[in-house]
C-alpha cells in the first residue's frame, strides 16, 4: 500500500527543491529534458536504475510494502514522463508557430 501521509502536502523542504525560475517556468526543465533524452531513452534509464535497485543485495532488507512502493513508483513516473513528453511537444508547436 502507498503510504500517502505527504501526498499533495508539500513541505519545506520539498519546496526547497524548487528554484524561482523552476516556479514561474516549468516548461523550461520540460524542454531542457527531452532536448537531451527521449522517451525512450528515458524510460530506459529509469527502467535500468528499477532493475539496478531490485537486483541489490540492500533489497532484501526491504518488506513487501517497500518493494511494492518502488514499482508504484517506477509506474507513476513512467506516466508522468509520458505526460510531460506530450506537452513537451505541444510547446514546442507553440513557440515555432509564434
Amino acid at each position: 500500500m502507498l503510504n500517502t501521509q505527504f501526498v499533495n502536502k508539500p513541505s519545506p523542504e520539498e519546496l526547497w527543491y524548487l528554484s524561482k525560475d523552476a516556479v514561474e517556468h516549468p516548461e523550461k526543465s520540460i524542454h531542457q529534458f527531452f532536448d537531451t533524452y527521449s522517451l525512450g531513452s528515458a524510460h530506459e534509464r529509469l527502467w535500468k536504475m528499477l532493475k539496478f535497485t531490485i537486483g541489490s543485495e540492500e533489497i532484501n532488507e526491504w518488506d513487501e510494502i517497500k518493494r511494492t512502493n518502488l514499482i508504484y513508483f517506477f509506474e507513476l513516473l513512467t506516466e508522468l514522463l509520458k505526460a510531460n513528453y506530450v506537452l513537451f511537444f505541444k510547446m514546442r508547436e507553440t513557440t515555432i508557430k509564434k
